[in-house]
C-alpha cells in the first residue's frame, strides 16, 4: 500500500496517497512492523509543503512517538 500511496504522492494527490498511507501505519503499528513504520516515514519525508493537508498533520502526530 505505500507503494501505491508514494506512486499517488509523485502524481500530486496528497490526500489520496496519506488515506492509503494511514492504514498502512496503523497496521505497521499492531503487528509492531518496523519495516511498515519506516516506509510509512520515508513517504511523509518525500513531501515537503509549507502548510500541510490535515491527512498529512494527522499523520505526522502519530509519527514522531513511534518506536518499534
Amino acid at each position: 500500500m505505500l507503494d501505491i500511496a508514494a506512486g499517488h504522492l509523485t502524481g500530486g494527490r496528497v490526500e489520496a496517497a496519506f488515506a492509503l498511507a494511514s492504514p498502512a501505519l496503523e497496521a505497521g503499528l499492531q503487528y509492531r512492523s518496523g519495516r511498515i513504520v519506516e516506509r510509512a516515514r520515508a513517504v511523509r519525508r518525500s513531501l515537503t509543503t509549507a502548510s500541510p493537508p490535515r491527512a498529512v498533520r494527522e499523520s505526522d502526530v502519530r509519527l514522531p512517538g513511534v518506536y518499534l
